[in-house]
């Protein structure tokens, strides 16, 4: 089974929709699937026009035996044995049209021909090396032109333009700015002969691997993340909120009024994915309450609550104070909180997690008052857990989700923009747009090619 913590990947539909995208453009017709081409061969003068006239497409899988033992390297030297071991694939081209003189004598002919390549990782960044063609020599032999002239001209001309298209095409990259972690090298695989994807882990994870991988549905450009990554990053947030944390409100008037405060520590807060739902479980530990009853013609000074079990000695309590005091102890339904979390791509297209706000939350709590409450006192009595129950909500919950676990730049920028020709491929994700789920432990980004001016 695939163990990895991010993953990019692009699919042999994405490969060819973007060598598609650059075949219609109009730059890229007259400068790289048009070619001319005067020189001597062999003492033989040689001039020619190469066209490709129809789109280049990639196949994700390694020729067979007999294809690759009658393709041509660079030299001249015809292939022998298997197909290398790695990421072998094929770039065809289809209907190559060749024209012009050989020796003074016009010629024309077309064919198919197939280039083999590989990819492989250099310094952590893609790269394609053409190794192979395979042509008909045989054909093109009745069109005029001979085997020298094909292993001078069109190999070569078929290996450095597949070099440079390939090349040109961005490749989604690996994040690595944004936690404190360090990663594994990263690894790289053609899988289901299908897509290509690398991958890394974080060093704290098992050893990568892509066996049994699973693409994300829908997606010719992505990257995938794991809720590890998020759940990282979320841990980075929660060792910075305050130890405990402190919250107090009031409710009521000079008549009758309720004095609360709470205090927690966070503990955690750890993103899941539940029925293709993220969500992150807030768990909360320590909590205690302190709480004052004052009534008719009391003067209340500001109150800074203790813990349960400390000395109250903290309180500024006028001598005319009539009060009713009691230290508890507290608990919440659901434990631990389940609150929706989102992942977007901002409008400078770096990716953002954000956890929401819970709207209700059940407080069970029995505050035992040190003195007779009486009936003044009795309403405010009988709102102190809705009032806790605020405070837990607005001031605990809220306001740390709000404080800590808002806009967090989970990886910057992934924007990637190469040149061939001067012409611009730009590899992007779309502002505004949700990461969506894949399965019960990945978030996947997609991305768009385009061809910016």
């Amino acid at each position: 089974m695939a163990s990895f913590d991010i993953a990019v990947g692009i699919t042999q539909n994405g490969l060819n929709s973007t060598l598609a995208g650059l075949f219609a453009n109009p730059t890229a017709q007259s400068k790289i699937f048009k070619q001319t081409f005067s020189e001597e061969i062999g003492g033989i003068s040689v001039s020619v026009e190469l066209v490709m006239q129809n789109t280049p497409t990639t196949v994700l899988a390694p020729p067979s035996d007999a294809k690759w033992q009658a393709s041509y390297g660079a030299d001249g030297t015809q292939q022998t044995g298997h197909p290398p071991a790695g990421n072998i694939f094929q770039a065809l081209i289809p209907n190559l049209k060749v024209s012009g003189t050989v020796a003074g004598v016009s010629v024309s002919g077309s064919d198919n021909i197939e280039v083999y390549a590989e990819f492989t990782l250099v310094n952590k960044v893609l790269n394609v090396t053409a190794l192979s063609v395979w042509v008909d020599e045989s054909k093109w032999a009745k069109y005029g032109f001979t085997k020298l002239i094909v292993n001078g001209l069109i190999i070569p001309y078929a290996l450095n333009t597949i070099n440079n298209l390939l090349n040109a095409i961005p490749f989604p990259q690996i994040p690595t700015k944004y936690t404190s972690t360090t990663f594994q090298e990263p690894i790289m695989d053609l899988t289901n002969n299908n897509e290509l994807v690398v991958a890394t882990s974080m060093q704290s994870s098992p050893a990568t691997n892509l066996d049994s991988y699973t693409p994300p549905a829908s997606k010719d450009i992505y990257l995938q993340a794991g809720l590890s990554i998020i759940n990282t990053l979320l841990a980075e947030q929660v060792a910075k909120i305050p130890k405990p944390w402190k919250a107090s409100d009031s409710k009521g008037d000079s008549l009758a009024k309720a004095s609360a405060e709470i205090q927690a520590t966070f503990n955690s807060i750890t993103g899941k994915i539940q029925n293709g739902q993220t969500a992150a479980s807030i768990n909360i530990t320590d909590i205690s309450g302190y709480g004052e009853l004052s009534g008719v013609g009391t003067a209340i000074a500001k109150t800074v609550l203790c813990p349960i079990g400390t000395a109250i000695d903290a309180i500024s309590n006028p001598s005319t104070w009539d009060k009713v005091i009691s230290s508890f102890s507290i608990q919440y339904r659901p434990d631990p909180l389940d609150i929706p979390f989102s992942v977007n791509v901002t409008a400078e297209e770096s990716v953002q997690v954000s956890i929401g706000q819970i709207d209700s939350v059940q407080i069970i709590a029995a505050p035992k008052w040190s003195g007779v409450i009486g009936s003044t006192l009795a309403a405010a009595a009988a709102g102190f857990v809705d009032l806790l129950s605020a405070i837990f909500k607005e001031k605990i919950v809220n306001a740390i989700t709000k404080q800590f676990a808002q806009n967090i730049e989970v990886w910057k920028d992934a924007t990637v923009t190469k040149q061939i020709e001067g012409i611009n491929i730009k590899l992007s994700a779309t502002p505004g747009a949700a990461l969506v789920p894949q399965g019960n432990s990945l978030i996947v980004e997609g991305f768009n090619v385009s061809f910016p001016v």
